[in-house]
């Protein structure tokens, strides 16, 4: 097999790995890390039956409340540049009912937001890095409050620091999610909490 020297940044790498509890192998070719993705995709599709049958699939919301229709235009706005990772909240986010517009970086995130109404944002804080993460936070508040709009924001991080955790939701956010073990579970928790409330 051809070993192929894949000049990845290391963040990226810890964050990918991160989602199959892996560590991260001293070396690394396209075909391992397709078997990786292959598996991240595997445990979603898993994590996804196990909660077909709560109350976060779209005919248990509907029977016992009538939660998504809190919801004003169902529009998700998703920020984060790990591929993996917008595809998966893509998929929770759309199994609850919800269309969902995702960008990479911040001023693609500040324009959509100016543009379009949206219930919720879920938000990476290290965009690259927390600096620009916090003036995304502030920037969509300021935006909302001109708009006479009050979406949820959701930071989501891989940081496990718990300063990060206190400032996001000191500085304005609904809530914070780390990124680490079954985190794709706990965010479907969080957001069918909200449109049941």
């Amino acid at each position: 097999m051809r070993i192929i020297n894949l000049d990845l940044d290391e963040d990226f790498l810890k964050r990918f790995y991160d989602l199959t509890g892996d560590k991260v192998p001293e070396t690394i070719t396209i075909v391992s890390l397709k078997k990786q993705v292959l598996n991240i995709k595997e445990r979603f599709r898993t994590i996804l039956a196990d909660s077909s049958g709560a109350s976060t699939s779209s005919e248990a919301i509907d029977e016992d409340s009538d939660s998504l229709s809190i919801a004003k235009s169902n529009n998700v706005l998703l920020v984060d540049n790990l591929g993996v990772i917008t595809y998966q909240v893509q998929m929770i986010m759309s199994r609850l009912g919800f269309q969902v517009t995702a960008t990479k970086d911040v001023y693609g995130a500040l324009s959509l937001f100016e543009d379009k109404d949206f219930d919720f944002v879920l938000m990476d804080l290290l965009i690259p890095t927390e600096r620009e993460g916090f003036i995304l936070l502030a920037e969509l508040q300021r935006i909302a409050k001109r708009k006479h709009a009050n979406p949820i924001i959701g930071v989501m991080s891989v940081a496990g620091k718990k300063e990060l955790k206190a400032e996001s939701l000191e500085k304005g956010a609904d809530f914070y999610l780390e990124k680490s073990h079954n985190w794709q579970q706990r965010l479907t928790d969080i957001v069918s909490d909200y449109i049941s409330d």
